[in-house]
This record gives C-alpha cells, structure tokens and sequence, in this order.
C-alpha cells in the first residue's frame, strides 16, 4: 500500500513538472505582441529553430518567478524578482527562444535588468534603468530607454531612438534615421546610415556616417566632436560654440539642406570617410 502511494505522488509530481514546462512554451498562432515586465532579471532574447515561443528561468530553478497571460493577441510574461529583505541583489537570468523569421512586437518594461538582443526581426520598446543593453541583428524599429549602464547597438535595420542619463552609447552599422540622447557619457558612432539628433554634455562624440535627415544636430560640450562623412555627401554645416576650434576638410556646398553642429571648449572635426 505505501509503495503504491509513493508510485502516486511521484507520478503526480512528474506530471506537474511536465505541465509547468509546457506553461513556458507557446504557439505563435495569435500572437503579435510579447509584453515583459521584470525587475532585478538579467534577460536574452534569440531566435531559434522551433516552433514555439519558450521562456526558460537559467537562474534559482528553486524559486520559479515566471507568471504568463495572454490577452487578445498579447503574450504576457511578468517576471518580478523583487527580493525586499536582502540587501544585495542578485539577477535572475532568463533566455527568451523566438521562432526563426517570425515578427512580433516587443514591449520591454524593467528595473535594474540587464538586457540582450540577437538575431530577433520587430519593432522593439525598452524602458529600463540601471541595466546594460546589447542589441546585435535587430530587423525592426528600436526605441529605448535607459540609465546609468552602457548601451551597444549593431548590425540593425530600423530607424533607432535612444534616450539616456550617464550612459555611454556605442553604435556599429545602423540602417535608418539613429538619434541618441545621453548625457556626461561618450557617443561612438560608426558606419552608420543617417543621422537625426545627436547629443550628450561632458563628453566626447565620434560619428561615421552617411547622410543626415533635415535639420540634424550633433551637439556636445566641453569636449571634441569628430564627424566622417563620404566626400560626396550632399548637406552643409552650420556650426556654433564658445571657445571652439575648427577643422573642416570640406568646401561649402551650393545646397540648404544643414547639418548643425555644436560644441564649447573643444574641437570640432569635420574628416572624410
């Protein structure tokens, strides 16, 4: 009799396993919008060959924090690893699986969470604070939102927004309008296609690109700013600053489309690509 009871309960502790497993796995069928909300998480997001849309804890297997619900056509995740009675906080990592070649929108709301992108096509909005961001293989628009932690962005395709406080913004191969707000932290921004707003305070910018849309702006204070462009782009400069030096490898063009260019106690280097 004790041998069967015990033969019940292990079966019924597997089976409850299996099916909080299934929990994390999703048909894509329906879905066109994936909303995370965590705090304290250190998240990834890739794709990969199945066929489901799967989210794995990596991190305290002991103390699931995943909670799910789909509205309409809303997959939720909510993952809150608030912890108020210690003192040092610890994230909990996770690795979020995306079906190759499909296209959702993400709806990305976090604190104190590091997060990574790769390999993902869809329009992404990151609202985050005190977390590093790294978005590689992006085909989609990217808005983004962050603090006090550095941001790299590479190979996307999309038009990019970045608003920052003390981060230092990293740019490689963007394709679209980029425009980058951070302040008393350095912008490095290399081949990139066009640029909109460019600015932080404090700190040096370095931009490589292509062409600018109207009215573009790159703006910095007490420290240099070096832009590259193509001997054959088709804008002007209009520059202005305190206390400024001017280096400029490039005739005035006959043309009214400005590229505004700003900076005080510094350089401002305007070099062929």
């Amino acid at each position: 009799m004790k041998k069967s009871i015990f033969l019940f309960f292990l079966f019924f502790l597997i089976n409850i396993n299996i099916f909080s497993n299934e929990l994390m796995a999703f048909n894509i069928k329906n879905i066109n919008v994936i909303d995370i909300k965590g705090q304290y998480i250190d998240l990834t997001i890739s794709s990969y060959d199945g066929k489901n849309i799967v989210l794995n804890q990596i991190t305290n297997k002991k103390k699931l924090i995943i909670k799910t619900n789909i509205i309409r056509d809303t997959l939720q995740y909510n993952l809150n690893n608030e912890r108020k009675n210690s003192f040092f906080k610890i994230k909990t990592k996770f690795n979020l699986l995306i079906p190759k070649n499909t296209h959702f929108e993400y709806l990305i709301k976090t604190t104190n969470s590091s997060i990574s992108i790769n390999k993902i096509h869809g329009e992404v909005s990151i609202n985050n604070t005190k977390g590093e961001i790294n978005i590689d293989n992006l085909v989609g628009d990217l808005s983004l939102i962050n603090s006090n932690k550095d941001i790299n962005l590479s190979n996307i395709i999309g038009d990019i927004f970045v608003k920052s406080y003390l981060s230092q913004v990293t740019t490689i191969n963007t394709l679209g309008t980029l425009s980058i707000q951070t302040n008393s932290k350095e912008i490095n921004i290399r081949n990139a296609d066009k640029i909109g707003d460019i600015s932080t305070s404090n700190a040096p910018i370095s931009a490589e690109f292509q062409n600018v849309v109207s009215n573009s702006k790159i703006i910095t204070s007490n420290h240099n700013l070096t832009i590259k462009i193509p001997e054959d782009h088709n804008f002007n400069f209009s520059i202005f600053g305190d206390l400024i030096r001017i280096q400029n490898e490039f005739l005035q063009l006959k043309i009214k489309k400005y590229l505004i260019l700003g900076t005080s106690n510094g350089t401002i280097k305007i070099q062929k690509k």
